[in-house]
């Protein structure tokens, strides 16, 4: 009955997504930038200098350190925050999903219960996404397409302007929880792959190889459309994302600090490709009996387990 109901919750929302898609093929491969881009693991994921905050209303923004366009000229968080002498000193920061139109998933499962201990959250805005999105585009077009080159550049910035809320936050002595979905997940797995700073990762039904959901998910559907139409094959993309596949690049934290939930039944993002995450990091994930709807279905069974673990490990 699981397996049904989240088919048919997940189908529903693929329906749902893949009404929106991108009219003009996106297709874009600058050979001579991608080399300059990925030939150096330490250049594309380079630590980022301590940023100068501006706190603005219910959010903050501080200059980004990567170059990717004029909309994302500035990394914006969505804040709710505490005084820095409250007990814990606790500071949580949650990375939402691709195609995200607002900040309405990962908070109704945690934010009250954060609000009750007094968490600082801060809550990460993709590039091309939402505040950051041009009007004439819808919220995350631009941040993963078949355009290789900005899809890159994308990832490296969110990485980065991450990490570099990450330095400030150990500044003010903070402990640091990351909590990312979906594609938040990704980008928060490979946050773990260069930044020590981090006091627990959890990663909430996670992608893996964006190449293969390009060609192998219905969430890439018509990604892999604009691919195919310049005949660009899989293994070649592959090869050129190997940077952003969390599952090459391990984690540098401690791994009893990563709390990796997934779907066994998630049609977004296949356990057959996120499945080696776990076993190329050589750590136990939670297997739920769940689709990526589960973060609306299973709310409760995720807040607890991502609650517990908090408790027990920070």
């Amino acid at each position: 009955m699981k397996k049904i109901i989240s088919s048919i919750a997940d189908s529903y929302g693929l329906w749902d997504l893949n009404k929106t898609y991108s009219k003009i093929n996106q297709f874009h491969y600058d050979e001579i930038e991608i080399a300059k881009l990925i030939g150096d693991y330490q250049k594309f994921y380079f630590k980022p200098d301590l940023p100068k905050i501006k706190f603005e209303n219910n959010r903050i923004i501080f200059k980004s350190q990567v170059h990717n366009e004029e909309c994302n000229r500035d990394a914006i968080f969505y804040t709710d925050l505490y005084s820095n002498e409250t007990k814990e000193n606790v500071s949580i920061i949650m990375i939402h999903g691709w195609r995200s139109e607002k900040l309405n998933r990962l908070e109704p499962v945690f934010l009250d219960e954060f609000k009750k201990k007094q968490y600082n959250t801060y809550r990460y805005i993709l590039p091309y996404h939402m505040d950051r999105c041009d009007k004439l585009n819808y919220s995350g077009e631009y941040f993963y397409s078949a355009n290789i080159n900005r899809t890159l550049k994308s990832i490296k910035q969110s990485v980065n302007d991450i990490r570099a809320l990450i330095t400030y936050l150990k500044e003010n002595n903070n402990k640091v929880v990351i909590i990312g979905l979906s594609l938040g997940g990704l980008v928060a797995n490979l946050i773990a792959g260069c930044e020590k700073n981090i006091d627990l990762l959890i990663s909430i039904f996670p992608a893996n190889s964006l190449a293969f959901t390009s060609f192998k998910s219905e969430v890439g559907k018509y990604v892999k459309r604009d691919f195919l139409e310049k005949s660009f094959e899989f293994n070649k993309l592959s090869e050129i994302w190997t940077i952003i596949n969390p599952s090459l690049n391990k984690p540098i934290i401690d791994l009893n600090k990563i709390l990796l939930i997934q779907g066994d039944y998630d049609k977004y993002v296949l356990y057959e490709d996120t499945r080696k995450i776990s076993e190329n990091w050589g750590i136990k994930n939670e297997l739920l009996k769940c689709g990526h709807s589960g973060i609306v279905i299973n709310k409760k069974e995720i807040r607890n387990k991502v609650i517990d673990f908090i408790n027990k490990e920070l």
